[in-house]
């Protein structure tokens, strides 16, 4: 199945169940191919805490490449455990490049208003 999960990493468990099953010609539950999906997921990109663990050292990373990029991790505690919520990343030379080229002012084009207020 690595090989497979490896070929095409957004194949979904009806779609891996339908592959093995023609290939090997055997039946399969759909929660046994979804649940042996996830071996070979985390052996070819590593585990959700993994990642997590590594969000820390990609900000630093990051910051200390890129001076003056912006960074920042939002993480809840739920249950008394950290949990990835969402992160935001502002590089600096993106920013720099977005602002030399932006017009000194912001217009809104009324064309689309033609409602009863227009």
């Amino acid at each position: 199945m690595k090989d497979v999960i490896k070929e095409d990493p957004t194949l979904g468990a009806t779609k891996l169940q339908k592959r093995l099953e023609r290939h090997y010609n055997i039946q399969l539950s759909y929660f046994k191919v979804w649940s042996g999906r996830k071996s070979p997921m985390e052996d070819l990109h590593g585990t959700w805490e993994e990642s997590f663990e590594m969000l820390c050292r990609f900000k630093a990373a990051l910051e200390e490449s890129c001076p003056g990029s912006i960074v920042e991790i939002d993480c809840k505690n739920i249950n008394g455990k950290m949990h990835f919520s969402r992160m935001f990343v502002a590089i600096r030379a993106c920013v720099d490049g977005f602002l030399a080229g932006c017009r000194p002012y912001l217009a809104v084009d009324s064309t689309h208003l033609t409602g009863k207020y227009k």
